[in-house]
C-alpha cells in the first residue's frame, strides 16, 4: 500500500497536482482498495514511517517532499480553468449543432483543473459510424468561425480550441500500443460536455482495460 500510494504521487507530482487523501484513493495505481481499504489508504498516509519522510500535507493535499509550492500552483491554475471551461461548454454548444457529433468532452491538464494560464483547451469528439472525417471537417469549420482555434505551427495557444481527438463510435478503444497509465488517466479523467445516445458509457466500456491501472476510478 505504501508503495502504490508513493507511486500515484510522485505521478501526481510530474503534473503539479497535489492530491487530497480520497484523491489519492481515488487515482491509486493498479491497487484496489474499496470500503474499508480506502480509510486504510488515508491511515497509510498519516502514520507509515515510510512515507513519513517521504510525502509532505498541505492544506490537506499530499505532495513529495520537497514540492510544497505545487498545493499553490494547484490553486492558481483551478482559477485559471474556470474561464477555460466556460469557453470550451460554448465551442460544445456550437459542434453539438453538427448531427454526428455524439459526444463532446475535455481532455488534459484542463479536465482537471489544471491548466496552465497560456493553455490552449483539448476536446475530445465521438462521432456516428463512418462520418468521422465529415464531422472533422465541419468541426474545423464551426471552431474557425469563432477565431479559437488551434492551427498547426501555433505559438500562442492561450484559449485556442485544439480538436485533440476524434473517435467514430464503432471504434471507441484507445489502440492497444497506447493504453498505458498516461491514456487511462485521460479516459477517467475526461471532463463530459455533452452526449447523446449514452455514447459516454459506451466509450467508458470499450476502454475499462484503463481500470487494470485505476482501479478505484468509478464515473
Amino acid at each position: 500500500m505504501e508503495k502504490a500510494i508513493l507511486r500515484t504521487l510522485a505521478y501526481a507530482d510530474v503534473f503539479d497536482y497535489p492530491l487530497s487523501a480520497p484523491e489519492v484513493w481515488k487515482w491509486l495505481i493498479g491497487q484496489q482498495a474499496t470500503g474499508d481499504r480506502q480509510k486504510e489508504v488515508e491511515k497509510t498516509l498519516k502514520e507509515k514511517s515510510f512515507l513519513v519522510s517521504r510525502v509532505s500535507c498541505r492544506h490537506g493535499l499530499y505532495c513529495l517532499s520537497g514540492k510544497e509550492k505545487i498545493v499553490k500552483i494547484r490553486e492558481q491554475r483551478k482559477t485559471w480553468s474556470a474561464s477555460k471551461i466556460k469557453l470550451a461548454e460554448k465551442v460544445a454548444g456550437i459542434l453539438r449543432l453538427i448531427p454526428w457529433v455524439k459526444l463532446i468532452g475535455i481532455t488534459g491538464a484542463l479536465a482537471m483543473n489544471n491548466s496552465k494560464e497560456d493553455d490552449d483547451l483539448d476536446l475530445l469528439i465521438v462521432t456516428s459510424k463512418n462520418r468521422l472525417w465529415l464531422t472533422r471537417l465541419f468541426s474545423v469549420f464551426l471552431v474557425e468561425l469563432t477565431g479559437k482555434r488551434r492551427r498547426p505551427g501555433d505559438k500562442l495557444v492561450k484559449n485556442k480550441i485544439c480538436l485533440n481527438m476524434l473517435l467514430d463510435e464503432s471504434h471507441l478503444a484507445i489502440p492497444e500500443k497506447e493504453q498505458d497509465l498516461f491514456s487511462a488517466h485521460e479516459v477517467c479523467q475526461m471532463k463530459l460536455l455533452w452526449e447523446k445516445e449514452r455514447t459516454y458509457q459506451q466509450f467508458l466500456k470499450a476502454n475499462q482495460w484503463s481500470q487494470e491501472f485505476l482501479p478505484n476510478w468509478k464515473p
